[in-house]
């Protein structure tokens, strides 16, 4: 596939913390791949799957692409994207679940699912809630920190080596050429961003996907396997030591500010109510480690060069030295 961009699409383009809806049902896929750092992942936590999550690998092939409307666009919360799989037009799901190479004849919930019965709805929100619970969960915080660490990363790169030399180190199936980003896809074909821009977001998927149904053409690339292995996510300590500083929901807030959010969109992002994310951002601002500014009725809250260097340090890598400032910073965020 060929993304074709002109100069209001590069202005346009920037980088975004995927959600872990977005990737509930590729996970699905990388569960049933016995090379898969994510299947790695889960079995180092967990022994077994709930039969009420399993059920989710009925339309999740092991290989190959993964239905769709599976994969609702990033959003802040599970009802939301539930109900944005529950409003599938019928006839997407028919001719999505028809694609999959089925090695036998699926099962009565999948063909009633095929058809668009509301039964058969409700059962795959029921079973995504249920996958949802028993595996994507517990593993997010893991995968939030590799990400984190990923987009501080590329925010580097961007601004030191240029946009072109970040597009084209995304992936080896990933290439930057004369204003056309070439991505190795099953589908081939030219889109013309005409000004929409390009949304950038790492995925735990293990190829390069480009998203052109959501609101804003996004491509999925995979994380970089450093993040697997040499930054910890595989590792057999899974302590945060920013959390025993901070606070558990004080560090997710800082990692999620890594990109700009309003108080209430970051609310909804971490499933927290609206006071409580302008408490804990104010704190944060008062260490210095997030900076806020109005935007019309709106307050957004992004990390300051502080913040940001405290919220990619990882659970396996220990944090550099920190100057007598930052360890101020820590203390005052901490309420010490």
């Amino acid at each position: 596939m060929r993304l074709r961009f002109d100069v209001e699409d590069l202005a346009r383009t920037a980088f975004a913390l995927p959600g872990p809806y977005c990737e509930l049902a590729v996970s699905a896929q990388l569960l049933q791949q016995s090379a898969s750092p994510f299947r790695r992942l889960w079995l180092s936590r967990r022994s077994g799957l709930a039969p009420s999550a399993r059920q989710l690998l009925d339309i999740v092939p092991p290989h190959g692409s993964v239905p769709e409307f599976l994969c609702p666009e990033a959003t802040s919360c599970l009802d939301e994207a539930l109900d944005r799989v529950r409003s599938t037009p019928a006839a997407r799901i028919h001719a999505q679940l028809a694609e999959l190479p089925w090695p036998s004849p699926p099962s009565p919930w999948v063909r009633e699912l095929a058809r668009g019965g509301a039964g058969a709805l409700a059962e795959l929100s029921t079973v995504m809630h249920a996958y949802y619970d028993d595996v994507m969960a517990p593993l997010w915080p893991s995968i939030e920190r590799a990400v984190s660490a990923e987009l501080s990363h590329r925010a580097w790169q961007v601004a030191s080596q240029g946009i072109a030399a970040t597009l084209n180190t995304l992936h080896p199936r990933i290439r930057w050429q004369d204003g056309v980003l070439e991505v190795d896809t099953p589908i081939d074909g030219d889109v013309e961003l005409a000004g929409r821009g390009l949304r950038l977001m790492p995925s735990i998927w293990t190829r390069p996907g480009v998203a052109l149904g959501w609101t804003r053409p996004t491509l999925c690339y995979p994380l970089p396997s450093t993040l697997w292995d040499r930054r910890g996510i595989l590792g057999d300590d899974d302590h945060d030591a920013l959390a025993d500083v901070l606070g558990a929901t004080r560090t997710r807030i800082l990692r999620a500010l890594l990109t700009e959010h309003t108080t209430s969109g970051l609310a909804r992002s971490l499933d927290i109510s609206t006071a409580s994310a302008s408490m804990h951002a104010a704190a944060l601002r008062g260490a210095g480690l997030v900076s806020s500014r109005r935007d019309g009725r709106a307050v957004r809250h992004v990390v300051t060069a502080l913040g940001q260097r405290l919220a990619t340090v990882t659970q396996s890598e220990p944090a550099p030295p920190l100057t007598a400032a930052a360890r101020a910073a820590r203390r005052s965020a901490s309420g010490g």
